[in-house]
C-alpha cells in the first residue's frame, strides 16, 4: 500500500502555490509534507518539499509561532490565548526552576509528553519544546 494522503490544503500566495499535506506512511507514521509550487521562465513547474514527521511537528510549529512577531504577524491575539488557557492555564507563561527539575524527574521516569502536559497544564507542544531545550534526551539517553 502506498502513503496514504489524509488531508491537503492549497494556498494561493501570489506567483506561488503552496501545499499542506498530511500524509500517512505504510508504518502508520503520521506526517505533514509543506510544497512550494512556482512556474519558471520555460512555464514548468518547479516544486520544494518540506516533510516533517509527526513527532517533530510540535517543535516545529512552537518555533514558527516564536517566529511570528520577528515577521510582523500577530498569531495570537490576547482572546485567542485566554482560550489556549482554559484547556491548559499555563500556556505562554514562563517556566521556573522548580518546574524544570519536576519536569526532568518525571521525564526521567518515563513520562509520555501528553501525561506531562496534563500535568504542567500546558500544551504537550510546550513540553516537547522544553525538554529539547533542556537536552533531556541527550542527557539520559544511553
Amino acid at each position: 500500500m502506498e502513503n496514504q494522503e489524509l488531508k491537503s490544503i492549497k494556498i494561493p500566495a501570489g506567483k506561488r502555490t503552496y501545499f499542506l499535506d498530511i500524509k500517512k506512511s505504510r508504518e502508520e507514521m503520521k506526517y505533514l509534507v509543506i510544497t512550494e509550487s512556482q512556474r519558471d521562465d520555460k512555464g514548468e513547474y518547479q516544486h520544494n518539499k518540506v516533510i516533517v514527521f509527526q513527532e517533530y511537528f510540535p517543535l516545529i510549529f512552537d518555533e514558527l509561532v516564536k517566529l511570528a512577531p520577528d515577521l510582523g504577524v500577530k498569531l495570537y491575539e490576547k482572546k485567542m490565548i485566554d482560550e489556549i488557557r482554559k484547556i491548559s492555564p499555563n500556556a505562554y507563561t514562563p517556566w521556573t526552576k522548580e518546574q524544570d527539575e519536576q519536569l526532568e524527574l518525571l521525564f526521567c521516569q518515563g513520562k509520555t509528553p501528553e501525561e506531562l502536559a496534563t500535568i504542567f497544564q500546558r500544551r504537550s507542544g510546550a513540553i516537547t519544546s522544553r525538554i529539547k531545550k533542556l537536552e533531556l534526551k541527550e542527557k539520559y539517553s544511553k
